[in-house]
């Protein structure tokens, strides 16, 4: 490959094997020694014993690695938790520097982003906690100062309108950066 014959490090996007980011980075960093960054996203998420903390990779399946191609690429591709390097034209395809910094400069405490969960007027959400656990409503307005909601809910044949904390609703959505 005429194009890493240098020695410069650059960033390559890694695919890994399923639910293995974690894996691989740690590998990569240990048996490799080379820089790996793999952004997380921790998130709530409805169980049946209600919300729960979830963290996940920001981008599943995918790591991005600081190496010398020319030098060290089998020894990556040897890693366990790895599938491959991604390649474009079968090309490996260099991620440039300025997206991994603006990725970076993103997250915080030890590449993890928050993401808080966001409640708007007119979303279904389900009660999982008080009364009406396990029932579905929706959304009539947001109380942000007092971190309440109030939502329309059908009991017994009728609708009402229930103000409850948003800690007690989950949001329909099931991950963060799926499509609203």
């Amino acid at each position: 490959m005429t194009h890493f014959e240098d020695e410069e490090l650059r960033w390559f996007c890694v695919k890994t094997k399923p639910r293995s980011e974690s894996a691989a980075r740690r590998m990569l960093m240990r048996d490799v020694g080379i820089e790996v960054f793999c952004p997380m996203i921790r998130f709530e998420r409805a169980r049946s014993s209600g919300k729960v903390k979830v963290t996940e990779a920001m981008f599943p399946g995918y790591v991005f690695a600081h190496f010398n191609y020319r030098a060290q690429h089998r020894h990556v591709q040897g890693t366990l938790g790895v599938s491959t390097i991604v390649r474009f034209g079968g090309i490996p395809s260099v991620v440039p520097d300025e997206i991994v910094a603006d990725l970076r400069a993103s997250v915080v405490n030890q590449e993890t982003i928050e993401i808080p969960t966001i409640i708007q007027v007119g979303e279904e959400v389900q009660l999982i906690e008080g009364p009406f656990t396990g029932l579905r409503a929706l959304v009539t307005q947001v109380l942000p100062a007092q971190e309440r909601i109030k939502v329309l809910l059908e009991i017994l044949g009728m609708e009402r309108e229930v103000e409850v904390e948003t800690s007690r609703v989950l949001p329909k959505i099931s991950h963060p950066l799926a499509a609203r």
